[in-house]
């Protein structure tokens, strides 16, 4: 055996050591993590430009600007999770609101509001029912199903509000989102912040603890499978529709307490900003699989980097720039994760 000299011994063995690095980096890992990463790389560089971008008020804007946005989002999130799309979120926000408001349009009582809520969220859940049985039962494409009731739901909108005017809602109907519990100075959150926290620990506690939920979970994973296993995927496929109908309705009556009115167009702006939570969440900390969680995560990452985009003064274009390549790098970051570690 020849002798190495202990100096090349010593190069060597350095060498490999660091050629091996890459081999013990796990791209799938990494793509995991990376969004949070990136996530807290975006604070500090605000906080860096803008030090009252890091201020406990900035903080319960970008917190309180979340909630209906997350509604919507983790709700679509169950429809993803068994491998259907839903379009018709945006019209489901826009009649949910509109129901409301014609409903304490006469006198804006406490049971009236609770009739508005529950009316709201009844019709929602026919809005995902409708999807689900033209899916399933016509086995249609759920893209262009749910593309097309979403066009309904806009022409039902423009009839229930005479061609698209304006609800007007004031009194105690705005409390509903706008009430801050508890006003403490440093903490005050809006009641729209308690409704998305209640919703998200719900779905999560359905999605991981029931029967439904793991059967929900098992269509997504594996529709052949789960229909050899005798789970009845069409019903659970309806579900999954009706959940994210009602999660849209609701932000649709929340929408119209906050803002002090209801309007034809009130949910156009959330379809592209919850499907870039959804896929954002769906890389984040987990490998292309949606879940209630990172879905929220997804929501927070593009409501502070709107807040950091405001704060910084630049034009208000750069908002739908910023979420189209968050949702074209949501889509594509496993993939491009792998091949720049292992080509």
């Amino acid at each position: 055996m020849t002798d190495v000299p202990p100096g090349v011994e010593s190069a060597v063995s350095t060498r490999s050591s660091r050629m091996r690095v890459p081999d013990m980096i796990d791209p799938k890992t990494l793509a995991r993590w990376a969004p949070l990463v990136i996530l807290l790389a975006e604070i500090l560089f605000f906080w860096s430009q803008r030090p009252n971008f890091f201020t406990w008020e900035n903080w319960h804007i970008i917190i309180n600007n979340s909630a209906l946005l997350g509604i919507v989002a983790v709700g679509l999130t169950i429809a993803l999770m068994v491998g259907d799309f839903d379009l018709s979120i945006a019209g489901a926000i826009g009649l949910g609101g509109v129901i409301a408001g014609q409903i304490l349009s006469t006198a804006p009582s406490n049971l009236n509001i609770a009739v508005a809520v529950l009316g709201a969220l009844a019709v929602g859940a026919l809005i995902g029912v409708f999807n689900g049985a033209i899916v399933t039962g016509f086995g249609i494409n759920a893209f262009v199903a749910t593309l097309g009731t979403g066009a309904l739901l806009s022409g039902i909108i423009l009839w229930r509000t005479d061609g698209g005017k304006t609800i007007t809602l004031r009194n105690r109907f705005q409390g509903l989102a706008n009430s801050e519990f508890p006003n403490w100075s440093w903490l005050h959150p809006k009641m729209m912040v308690w409704f998305l926290l209640a919703v998200v620990l719900l779905l999560s506690f359905v999605m991981a603890k029931t029967v439904a939920g793991r059967r929900i979970d098992a269509v997504g994973g594996n529709v052949t499978a789960a229909r050899l296993s005798g789970i009845r995927v069409s019903r659970y496929r309806v579900l999954a529709f009706a959940i994210s109908g009602m999660c849209a309705a609701g932000t649709g009556v929340l929408l119209a307490s906050r803002s002090g009115s209801a309007n034809a167009n009130a949910g156009d702006p959330f379809l592209l900003e919850a499907y870039t939570a959804a896929f954002l969440g769906a890389v984040t900390l987990r490998n292309r699989e949606f879940h209630v969680w990172g879905t929220l995560i997804g929501v927070l990452f593009l409501k502070v980097t709107f807040s950091g985009i405001a704060l910084m003064g630049w034009p208000t274009f750069w908002n739908p720039i910023v979420t189209g390549g968050i949702l074209i790098l949501a889509v594509s970051a496993s993939g491009l994760v792998t091949r720049l570690f292992k080509g």
